[in-house]
């Protein structure tokens, strides 16, 4: 058996260029209720990865190949709650890394004092909609703006 390795490590700006990369590859449809920036462009990415204060985005590696990476953000902008997103490559979705980012973002929220994590799901997301129920998530509203359910999960 090969070891393989995966880790959960905060991204660098220097990692701009690759997150742009493979967000850019993957198909509009696999991507379509997934709105974490205006957009995907290597500039942007490194700029907001630069100008991150106590914002928190982190990588997930798999043999050092970025394969998905979340964000707790908000912080930067004065909320003392969260908001959670999370890609995953395509070519890795369906291998519970989603629900592995969630443990660590409750573990980074319970170290740190933070009492409540907020996320936004499309209605039509049902997979993800199930999953953040089962761990826990409550719908609290509407975000009008985007149309995505408003959740928040008490750490």
């Amino acid at each position: 058996m090969t070891k393989n390795s995966l880790e959960i490590k905060e991204l660098k700006v220097e990692q701009a260029f690759i997150l742009s990369e493979r967000l850019t590859a993957e198909s509009k449809e696999y991507l379509k209720h997934f709105i974490p920036f205006a957009e995907y462009s290597e500039g942007y990415i490194k700029k907001i990865l630069s100008e991150r204060k106590l914002d928190r985005y982190f990588g997930l590696f798999f043999n050092e190949d970025l394969i998905g990476f979340y964000m707790l953000r908000g912080f930067d902008k004065g909320f003392d709650i969260p908001s959670y997103g999370v890609w995953i490559s395509s070519k890795y979705s369906n291998k519970g890394l989603s629900t592995l980012t969630l443990y660590h973002a409750f573990s980074f929220c319970r170290l740190n004092q933070i009492k409540t994590l907020m996320l936004k799901v499309h209605p039509d997301n049902s997979v993800a909609r199930n999953l953040y129920e089962k761990l826990g998530f409550v719908r609290v509203g509407l975000d009008e703006k985007i149309g995505h359910l408003i959740y928040h999960k008490i750490i």
